[in-house]
């Protein structure tokens, strides 16, 4: 994990900031010791780590125990990782956290530090203990560290550990500074933890955190969620207009008080996509380039642009959009490379599987060492059923057998990638035991759900594949023991909906 550089450089000031002042002393080996300590503040305002490091390394083997080393220490502690000095960063913690157990800073550090170290368990306790007793230190954290701890917690099933994060963080109500959404994320997980531990009227008020009607919709036809269906059901409302509204008039409002916000735009465009308002995505979206260095927030916007384009059946101008990612160097735009797993998927779906075999090999190879093992798998499922596809069965099956060996990583692109290659029974096997899991049965859950049930729909050879799928007596009986179709009356129209506007009085409309 590598997240943890990256939070370093801007905490300088931070560290002087939350420490008391220092008494000025004398050392043994005569270094005038308040004159360093301020060269080391001029050096932090500057946020310049190493002239930090310059000025109180020399400090350190003269201090003895105490408030003075304490405070030095805590100040070096900023600055070890930011240029490189993993052990010493790891020792100076270490001293700290017995020094200072309490303190806000050390245990941001010491989570940061188990992480990179492989400690998943020991982290996310201390992400924990830190939400519980000193949330503002969090911020010290970034959002996109914490999610990577999540995920390999997801992945090492140390679901206690994970659950007990999430619950603190949803508590403390953290809103991370570089992926703000993640405020959702945290509510979401700690409601179906919290539903694990019969505390189901704390999750039900955290659903008023959960504003995006796409993850309603998943929360309301998978049975965890059961306890809260009633309140899940409120929220959307007929057709699911209650909640598209909502969601559609607030975003739509911060645009239109930001509108040279990424952020903003993104979910304005995704607003009109959920009003089934395709030609205003295209509108908004329009001069949003595909260019070197794009944010992950530009990246979404296209694809939202994208969306609009296939539910307008205008298939080649989508393919045409989505291929421009291709001429990007994932180095300097890493952001891209989700948006290449979609495009292989696109053009399978529309019928293009010559161009999606070549496009999932070529992002295998390009960006390969910037997905996750789940992106991984969803282009090795492109790959099997492009060559299904163009009737390359011994190519396909190889493919597939490869595939079935890491299906571990994402069950529902092995399954999909069994249907593909007409290996039915396989794939019955992988999804019966899949659902025994509440975590993967939750992912294996909307590919069933029909196509117009869905916002922005678009024909889709793969879905269809699951439609036949649940037919069977084993998937279908495995399917409702955790799930259900998504009811009708919740069902988007097919008209657009009118943009919901703020009454001027302020009050909700919802």
């Amino acid at each position: 994990m590598h997240a943890r550089a990256t939070a370093l450089v801007p905490l300088v000031a931070l560290a002087l900031a939350l420490g008391a002042p220092l008494p000025a002393q004398a050392v043994d080996n005569a270094v005038d010791t308040q004159a360093a300590i301020g060269k080391a503040q001029e050096a932090a305002a500057r946020e310049d780590c190493a002239g930090v490091l310059a000025a109180l390394d020399p400090l350190v083997p003269g201090l003895a125990e105490g408030i003075e080393r304490t405070l030095v220490q805590r100040m070096r502690l900023v600055c070890l990782g930011s240029v490189g000095r993993m052990a010493d960063l790891s020792s100076v913690q270490n001293e700290l956290a017995k020094a200072m157990p309490r303190d806000g800073l050390v245990q941001a550090f010491g989570a940061l530090i188990a992480a990179d170290e492989n400690r998943f368990t020991d982290a996310a306790e201390q992400i924990a203990v830190i939400a519980d007793t000193s949330p503002k230190a969090l911020n010290i954290l970034t959002g996109a560290s914490v999610r990577a701890i999540s995920i390999r917690l997801e992945e090492d099933q140390a679901r206690e550990a994970r659950d007990r994060m999430l619950i603190a963080l949803a508590r403390a109500d953290w809103e991370p500074s570089d992926i703000p959404e993640l405020r959702i994320g945290f509510a979401e997980g700690a409601i179906g933890a919290l539903i694990d531990k019969g505390e189901a009227a704390e999750a039900e008020g955290l659903l008023e955190r959960i504003d995006q009607p796409e993850m309603l919709s998943a929360m309301v036809v998978d049975r965890h969620y059961a306890k809260l269906w009633p309140a899940l059901e409120a929220r959307l409302g007929p057709a699911s207009g209650t909640s598209i509204d909502r969601f559609a008039r607030d975003k739509l409002a911060v645009y239109g008080s930001s509108p040279s916000s990424e952020v903003a735009l993104r979910d304005a465009v995704n607003a009109m996509l959920l009003l089934g308002r395709y030609q205003d995505v295209l509108d908004m979206s329009r001069d949003v380039p595909i260019a070197e260095g794009m944010s992950r927030d530009a990246v979404r916007t296209v694809l939202y642009r994208a969306r609009a384009l296939a539910a307008l059946r205008k298939n080649d101008e989508a393919d045409a959009l989505l291929g421009a990612f291709q001429a990007l160097d994932l180095r300097r735009s890493p952001a891209a490379s989700t948006a290449l797993v979609s495009y292989a998927e696109f053009l399978d779906e529309i019928g293009r599987p010559a161009k999606a075999l070549i496009v999932a090999r070529g992002t295998l190879t390009k960006a390969g060492g910037l997905l996750t093992d789940l992106g991984k798998r969803w282009l090795d499922r492109t790959e099997v059923c492009s060559l299904a596809a163009l009737g390359r069965t011994a190519e396909a099956n190889s493919a597939m057998d490869a595939l079935k060996a890491h299906a571990d990583q994402n069950q529902p692109a092995a399954i999909e990638a069994l249907l593909c290659a007409r290996r039915t029974a396989e794939a019955s096997q992988i999804a019966v035991k899949a659902f025994q899991d509440d975590d993967i049965a939750s992912n294996l859950l909307p590919q069933f759900q029909p196509t117009g049930s869905l916002w922005a729909p678009t024909p889709s050879r793969l879905r269809d594949l699951w439609t036949g799928f649940i037919a069977r007596p084993e998937i279908k009986a495995a399917f409702e023991r955790k799930g259900r179709i998504l009811p009708r009356s919740f069902w988007p129209g097919s008209a657009p909906r009118n943009i919901p506007r703020q009454p001027g009085s302020g009050a909700s409309l919802t």
